[in-house]
């Protein structure tokens, strides 16, 4: 008796945890959109895994896609510019404090326009989306660049960090693109749900 009761409650609790764990499967139109934003990126696999992590409904629409990508860039943008400040600090070498000060420079406006852009979003100025953050993929460019040219050639500090950015500025001008296609109006666009906005930095930025 004591190992028939054991057996069920196994079976119950395997039942239990696998309810847990089953998600529901994303609507088609998410399918697509996900698809479509995600085969624009270097990293179809990560790009597909950072809206999962993130997905709050498997019917998520553009406006909550794009959603995703402001706070997953700004985010990353945020906790990266921590970190060349953090290095720069420590940093000895002249050619690559001037390399990390190019990188603090860049990754200042990475955060400045997509604080712009966020302020942009939650005031359904959708156009102007991606007018903000269309500086940024040239701004993370200069900081690689800075990081790889001699004397320098410490592009290792920054590998993962910058391949990171470079994929969510990817998905967040997509996203930017097909959320002033789709032209929700404010009548039947759901109010966005509240996004953690940065402060504003304090790093300078390019002029």
């Amino acid at each position: 008796m004591a190992f028939a009761s054991k057996l069920v409650l196994v079976s119950l609790l395997l039942v239990v945890f696998l309810m847990i764990n089953i998600k529901p499967s994303l609507s088609q139109s998410t399918e697509q959109l996900i698809e479509k934003i995600c085969r624009s990126t270097e990293d179809y696999g990560f790009c597909r895994r950072t809206f999962q992590a993130h997905l709050k409904s498997p019917n998520a629409n553009i406006v909550d896609l794009t959603q995703i990508t402001l706070e997953v860039a700004t985010d990353h943008a945020t906790k990266t510019h921590e970190f060349i400040r953090q290095t720069l600090e420590t940093a000895r070498d002249p050619a690559l404090k001037n390399a990390l000060t190019e990188c603090e420079n860049a990754y200042g406006l990475i955060m400045h326009a997509f604080d712009l852009a966020v302020v942009s979003f939650f005031i359904r100025d959708y156009k102007n989306i991606e007018k903000e953050e269309r500086i940024t993929p040239r701004a993370e460019a200069s900081c690689e660049a800075s990081l790889y040219t001699p004397p320098n050639k410490q592009k290792h500090i920054m590998d993962e960090r910058s391949r990171e950015m470079r994929i969510f500025i990817g998905m967040s001008l997509v996203s930017a693109q097909e959320l002033v296609r789709s032209r929700p109006t404010s009548a039947d666009a759901p109010a966005p749900a509240p996004l953690y906005v940065t402060p504003p930095s304090k790093a300078s930025v390019f002029h």
